[in-house]
């Protein structure tokens, strides 16, 4: 029997989840049927017989099938709900070994260089907001962030510099955009009005300080600059480049 795409969908988060391709089949055939044997499970998903069995034992091994001794074996799926919580904790479990393991051997076989490196770059709002967020975390007395587009004042930014005003710091945002200094506002975070001078062949996105030495500026894409697809952003932290730029922007800002 040929999968239909919902099945299909299911079948390959399942596989993410770190079921393989037969037991994910196995079992979204299993709570269709209910309780079934290896021969309705065949029938009804594109699992061999002869596989629906290795299929069953993976899933019984993880808690998500029962099986029924007897000539024929019987098998009944776990519901839904206990289904999300083993595969959850199986899939927190692997993460948690995972990252135990990088953080175990990070910097093992660092050069010194490395760390003077002055300017790293990265692409997507996703993972501008995510490095953004995390060195407004890292702030030990003082953030600055300006934007003239309220879409990059969102609730995880919001969060974060809210989180940094909570514990002390001291917190700035900066914009002539009227919704980005309410949402900061609303936020309890001081809003400053700045006149936005980007030039039209530069958009600037958003500008982040952090202390004295840290700083990140993302651009825009515009027709003027065509090689520049996607918001894409540079920072540096903890070099004279980035005390140099703290200092010019804060001549502007102050």
């Amino acid at each position: 029997m040929t999968e239909d795409a919902d099945d299909a969908a299911a079948i390959a988060a399942l596989g993410e989840l770190g079921l393989s391709t037969y037991a994910a089949r196995t079992f979204v055939g299993l709570q269709k049927l209910g309780v079934a044997t290896a021969s309705e499970v065949a029938d009804v998903t594109d699992v061999p017989r002869s596989q629906v069995y290795g299929a069953t034992e993976e899933l019984e091994s993880v808690g998500l099938v029962d099986t029924q001794r007897g000539s024929p074996r019987r098998y009944r799926p776990v519901d839904i709900e206990a289904a999300r919580d083993l595969l959850y904790q199986r899939l927190r479990s692997r993460a948690d070994d995972a990252l135990d393991h990088l953080e175990a051997v990070r910097g093992q076989r660092a050069h010194r260089e490395d760390a003077r490196e002055a300017i790293w770059t990265t692409e997507g709002r996703t993972n501008i907001t995510a490095r953004m967020t995390e060195l407004v975390a890292q702030a030990d007395h003082r953030v600055l962030f300006a934007t003239g587009h309220p879409r990059f004042v969102g609730e995880a930014v919001i969060a974060a510099l809210a989180e940094a005003s909570a514990d002390g710091r001291s917190v700035t945002v900066a914009s002539g955009e009227p919704a980005v200094r309410d949402a900061a506002a609303d936020a309890g975070l001081d809003a400053r009005r700045v006149v936005d001078e980007s030039t039209p062949e530069i958009d600037i996105g958003r500008l982040l300080v952090v202390d004295d030495d840290t700083i990140a500026l993302s651009v825009l894409p515009t027709p003027e600059l065509p090689h520049v697809e996607v918001e894409s952003a540079f920072w540096s932290e903890g070099t004279a480049f980035a005390t140099v730029l703290v200092g010019l922007v804060d001549d502007r800002v102050a």
